[in-house]
Formats: structure tokens, C-alpha cells, sequence
């Protein structure tokens, strides 16, 4: 480790053709009984984390995609009415 600082970071230059194809993400469009059948009904078979703002699910969806699905929990959201 000679010639390193302690806590020093590597940072590889990314290829702009790179940065370009890493930042797109797609968006699905799913209505929320598909959501609720490929989660099970957002069951904890299907969870796979938790956060401040909601639990993250997967999905397999009918194309064969496998994706995150966030539920956002409304309670912990300041300022939001519920009507």
C-alpha cells in the first residue's frame, strides 16, 4: 500500500458512449392488479427490502423482465393529505 493515502478513492473514467447507455432507465407502464398479482399481493415471499419511504418488491413479468417494484408508504410522507 506505499504510495497510497489512507481512504484515497479509484475513480475509472467512464467512456461517454458509456454514460450515455447507463443513464436511461425504462419505464413500464403496469396497472396495480398486475402489480399485485406478480407480487403476490405485495407478500413477503416477494419483498426484498425496506426503506424510508416504502418496501421494495420483485416481479417477474409476463415478457420474462424481472423488476423492483417500490410501494411508497403515504403515512410517511409529511404534508400529504389523505382524502
Amino acid at each position: 500500500l506505499s504510495g497510497h493515502q489512507k481512504n484515497s478513492k479509484v475513480v475509472s473514467p467512464i467512456k461517454p458512449e458509456e454514460r450515455k447507455s447507463s443513464s436511461l432507465i425504462e419505464v413500464l407502464e403496469l396497472s396495480l392488479e398486475e402489480l399485485k398479482e406478480k407480487t403476490d399481493n405485495f407478500g413477503s415471499n416477494a419483498l426484498i427490502g425496506k426503506g424510508s419511504y416504502g418496501r421494495v418488491y420483485y416481479a417477474n413479468l409476463n415478457d420474462g423482465k424481472t423488476v423492483a417494484v417500490k410501494k411508497l408508504d403515504v403515512s410517511t410522507e409529511p404534508n400529504t393529505l389523505l382524502s
